[in-house]
């Protein structure tokens, strides 16, 4: 589509990075914003943001280099390089999912936070940053869908985007848009719950209230697993890029979006129980 914003005197601005670098800075934007329902200070939202995206995309990388490694040379040399130079594109979400709640819970448990409340505060952040990332994906021609056949389509012509030269000026599905639209509905819906109730602050011993009734930690983590979960299902059958093999019919995101929803599912039936 359009993998440069800006092409000037030799200078890129290349729109994926552009893109992410939003998606953070509005992230940052909401949780600024909603600092007074968690009680979350400057210093501590500062910290578990920096530290939780930086072994975030490292996480997304490095499942990306180990489930296509042995597409990406002949060798461990060549190998090695694709994946540093080509590391602003090749990234696997539930990668640095994963690698970001460890360094998330890490973090949590060092400063003795009480990681589900302080989770549900940022999980609607997460959406919404995933959401503009997905934006970004669509511009550069990475994460593409498969051809549209007979339904409506968008057509890639820039030989320099991510799409093969097979798929140029074939229309195929578009899943960059269809998944950011759905983050931005799932980062709607959990900012609209996080306002509904969840207002105790965050570190134990400090359990004022600030509104509402409050209720258990983990809700909000939980119902954005699950809706992730489904979105991600359900858009891998649209996927027109190489998805890293298949079990049982499913791609390896789908088989990953099916152990994340029902972990999310027993989190809120523990939660209902409470």
């Amino acid at each position: 589509m359009h993998p440069f914003l800006l092409d000037i005197g030799g200078f890129k601005l290349p729109a994926y990075g552009f893109m992410i670098a939003l998606g953070y800075t509005a992230a940052i934007f909401y949780l600024y914003k909603s600092r007074a329902i968690a009680c979350v200070s400057r210093d501590i939202e500062a910290d578990l943001v920096f530290y939780s995206a930086l072994a975030g995309i490292l996480g997304a990388k490095a499942v990306f280099a180990v489930t296509y490694w042995s597409e990406l040379g002949p060798d461990l040399a060549s190998r090695c390089i694709y994946v540093f130079k080509g590391f602003p594109y090749g990234f696997v979400f539930y990668g640095g999912f994963a690698a970001g709640a460890a360094a998330f819970l890490f973090y949590c448990r060092r400063n003795k936070l009480n990681f589900l409340k302080t989770a549900d505060h940022f999980a609607p952040a997460l959406a919404l940053a995933h959401a503009f990332g997905r934006l970004g994906c669509f511009l550069a021609g990475c994460c593409y869908g498969s051809p549209a056949g007979g339904a409506p389509g968008v057509v890639f012509t820039n030989p320099l985007c991510e799409v093969p030269q097979a798929y140029l000026g074939v229309p195929l599905h578009p899943v960059q848009l269809y998944e950011a639209a759905g983050n931005f509905l799932i980062f709607g819906a959990l900012a609209w719950l996080s306002r509904r109730g969840l207002p105790r602050t965050l570190a134990p011993g400090h359990l004022e209230k600030v509104r509402g009734k409050g209720r258990a930690g983990g809700m909000i983590l939980a119902a954005y697993m699950l809706s992730y979960s489904v979105l991600r299902f359900m858009i891998e059958f649209l996927r027109g890029d190489d998805r890293g093999g298949s079990w049982l019919g499913l791609s390896p995101a789908q088989a990953l979006s099916i152990v994340a929803a029902a972990a999310a599912a027993f989190m809120l039936i523990k939660i209902r129980k409470k």
